[in-house]
């Protein structure tokens, strides 16, 4: 069974916003779309950027370093340069608090190519 942790008040994350935080020491985006929360690893999968810095349009999120868009609900790409999905973690609400179960799942970026 995953392990939740606490992340934030509900209220602290507004409809169509995103917030930045640390679970295990990792980065997390907290996004509220429509009063649905969705969590994910807060690292771009094509160039080291956190999403959160980039902001919320709708249901996707932007990355502040080259514009590629994420689906908040699935993590999966919707535009270029990014190809590769970001990992989502499970997110449940329990007396008006936020929990993350982490994903084992990383972001890796920026690895050298072997020939």
């Amino acid at each position: 069974m995953a392990e939740f942790h606490k992340v934030a008040p509900s209220d602290e994350v507004a409809p169509g916003t995103v917030r930045q935080y640390r679970v295990e020491d990792r980065p997390v985006a907290l996004c509220n779309v429509d009063g649905e929360f969705h969590a994910f690893e807060d690292v771009c999968t094509h160039a080291f950027a956190y999403l959160s810095e980039g902001g919320m349009e709708g249901g996707r999120i932007k990355c502040p370093l080259h514009g590629a868009l994420f689906d908040v609900k699935t993590g999966q790409p919707k535009s270029l340069p990014a190809v590769k999905p970001v990992p989502k973690h499970e997110v449940k609400v329990e007396d008006g608090n936020v929990y993350v179960a982490m994903n084992p799942k990383r972001v890796k970026v920026g690895g050298r190519r072997r020939p």
